[in-house]
């Protein structure tokens, strides 16, 4: 008679657990490969840093890395390589970095070494420095 009411006592446990194992959890994850992500692009340069990019007013920026190799000292012995972050302006006055989401839908993008106030420069005017090579990672989400 022990082993009756032991057995009894495990189907009233587990037999509300009958939907957690199983084929629900296979349909809940065959719901999440329907909500996919844009896929993310990789552009890259060397010299002149002439990257663009323009959305419509359906779409938004996300922006995983924006970073050159920022040389200082052209033409000399002292000549120093070394990474820099960039930014992505848009021309309305919008600034996206490395690890953000743009703040508005839409919008006509340039990649930027170093912004002063409306003017984006990806090298110095007096020649002590340099972005010889970018590279912006992102992705475009639509609504």
């Amino acid at each position: 008679m022990r082993k009756d009411q032991i057995f009894v006592l495990l189907l009233v446990l587990l037999l509300p657990m009958t939907g957690c194992f199983g084929d629900v959890v296979g349909d809940a994850q065959a719901d999440d490969d329907d909500d996919s992500e844009p896929e993310w692009n990789n552009d890259r340069g060397t010299g002149t840093m002439d990257w663009t990019l323009n959305l419509s007013e359906n779409q938004w920026l996300e922006v995983k890395s924006a970073a050159g190799l920022l040389t200082t000292n052209p033409n000399t012995v002292d000549q120093e390589l070394e990474q820099y972050s960039l930014i992505v302006y848009e021309i309305d006055g919008w600034v996206v970095g490395s690890g953000q989401f743009s703040p508005i839908f839409g919008g006509d993008y340039e990649l930027c070494g170093i912004q002063v106030e409306e003017f984006c420069f990806s090298s110095d005017p007096q020649g002590n420095w340099f972005i010889s090579d970018w590279s912006i990672i992102y992705r475009i989400h639509s609504v």
